[in-house]
């Protein structure tokens, strides 16, 4: 078969295009991504992204892997490079964000090793997650509470010590002795009758409660809830579902129980979800596991 000259000139023209899509030198990095405190390895799965600064055109960035054991190293990811000069950027986030780590170098002041790869450690540190504000009106008498946030002093006087209210009882439910009993910590996850002397905004910061597990025995429980509100019902109770009779929740306005029925049509119950910041007492018809989500 014989090719004209404009031909060869296409061809040309096409081999040029191939060739310098992407033409970098393969490199891979490894290290050791460790805790800061014992120099542990953290565990298998924490995503890892690498980019080269230097040139934005290569192929596949950001390079992604995830830490697991390679060679005498728990981190490694493969990319591209034009020379030594080229900077590196690595970081690893635990898969909850909680823990981080990164570097950025110069790939010639990297520690080598054969075959084209290259050596430096991650230190990742812990980072707490964001603090936020839950305000909820306390109006006189009882109120039945929970904890959409966990706190940053769990003690009652932290919790509820805010200028703009006063209380004189502070009280959960023993699902053991079937009695309320005082307390002088609080915790998501429980509901808490609290006695208000003074009406006000009861405001308290804290870190958001985003899931419950709670086990509850036959009888009655008295239950918080997560950091939502509108959670809608049956739905937010489908895993205790058939184990339950009733939830009660209470109406500090009238000081008095509201009720939700879920073998019953709507027009017989009081409320349809589950929101934060309110107590509810589950009358489980077995033992069984509350968890939201």
């Amino acid at each position: 078969m014989r090719i004209g000259i404009t031909g060869l000139i296409v061809v040309a023209m096409m081999l040029a295009m191939v060739s310098t899509a992407s033409a970098g030198e393969a490199f891979t990095w490894v290290g050791n991504v460790t805790y800061p405190t014992n120099g542990s390895w953290v565990p298998d799965g924490w995503p890892i992204t690498m980019t080269n600064l230097n040139h934005s055109e290569f192929a596949g960035q950001p390079w992604n892997d995830d830490t697991h054991q390679y060679m005498y190293f728990n981190g490694h990811c493969d990319g591209e490079t034009e020379n030594d000069d080229d900077y590196i950027y690595v970081n690893v986030t635990s898969p909850d964000g909680r823990w981080f780590g990164e570097f950025t170098s110069r790939l010639g002041d990297m520690d080598t090793l054969f075959g084209g790869k290259y050596v430096q450690d991650i230190v990742v540190h812990y980072r707490p997650p964001p603090t936020e504000t839950f305000t909820k009106s306390l109006p006189l008498g009882w109120n039945l509470i929970s904890l959409p946030l966990t706190p940053l002093d769990n003690s009652t006087s932290a919790v509820l010590g805010n200028d703009t209210i006063a209380y004189d009882a502070v009280k959960r439910y023993d699902t053991a002795t079937h009695q309320f009993e005082d307390v002088t910590t609080m915790d998501p996850g429980t509901g808490y009758f609290v006695h208000v002397t003074t009406a006000g905004d009861w405001t308290y910061e804290g870190t958001a409660y985003t899931s419950i597990s709670a086990t509850l025995p036959t009888g009655l429980n008295c239950v918080g809830w997560t950091n939502e509100t509108g959670s809608a019902l049956p739905g937010a109770l489908s895993s205790i579902d058939g184990s339950y009779r009733y939830v009660a929740r209470w109406n500090a306005g009238t000081q008095s129980y509201e009720v939700y029925l879920p073998d019953a049509p709507a027009v017989f119950s009081d409320f349809a979800t589950m929101d934060r910041g309110e107590g509810y007492f589950i009358a489980a018809t077995a033992d069984c596991t509350l968890t939201y989500p």
